[in-house]
């Protein structure tokens, strides 16, 4: 687990709904983007050694998801759930949640593709130091980010949607 404030990740579900979103925003994703900032220091080390365009090519990716995950979240999807924490009530669908949960899948998909670059590509002992960075990096973020999805999914996001909008789009011509 990647230690990014004194609270754990455990206590995080304990929290009011502002005080979790103000602790993503404020010290878990500044500290995902060191995270892969870090990442991006490795890759400039193996660059010395190896040729880490495909890797690159998917640390943009990650970056990207990250991004817009972030931006979804802080701008649209925390104040929506705020707004329906404060007045006691669930969303109308779960299309706020769907828009958010797209990158962070794409993320972990991401981060898993990486992984698996790092484990079959970097066979020789060059840049050992580096690789084994980059990939507990990887490791440590995917498991990171896995946990802190499921106790927003589990103990905040379950307690504001209504899918019953969405079924009743599908069933529309």
């Amino acid at each position: 687990m990647l230690q990014y404030t004194d609270i754990s990740f455990s206590d995080l579900k304990n929290l009011s709904v502002k005080s979790f979103t103000q602790v993503l925003i404020n010290d878990f994703y500044p500290f995902i983007y060191s995270e892969l900032n870090k990442m991006d220091d490795c890759l400039d080390y193996l660059k010395v050694d190896y040729d880490v365009d495909m890797l690159e090519s998917v640390h943009k990716k990650i970056y990207a998801e990250f991004d817009e995950l972030y931006r979804k979240e802080k701008l649209v999807l925390f104040p929506y759930i705020i707004k329906l924490d404060e007045e006691n009530t669930k969303s109308e669908n779960c299309s706020p949640f769907k828009n958010t949960k797209v990158h962070y899948t794409s993320m972990i998909n991401h981060l898993s593709y990486a992984s698996d670059i790092v484990a079959n590509y970097f066979i020789n002992q060059q840049n050992t130091e580096n690789v084994v960075c980059l990939n507990t990096t990887l490791s440590e973020l995917r498991s990171s980010m896995t946990e802190v999805q499921f106790i927003k999914e589990k103990h905040f996001f379950n307690h504001y949607k209504s899918c019953s909008g969405c079924s009743s789009n599908q069933l529309k011509p």
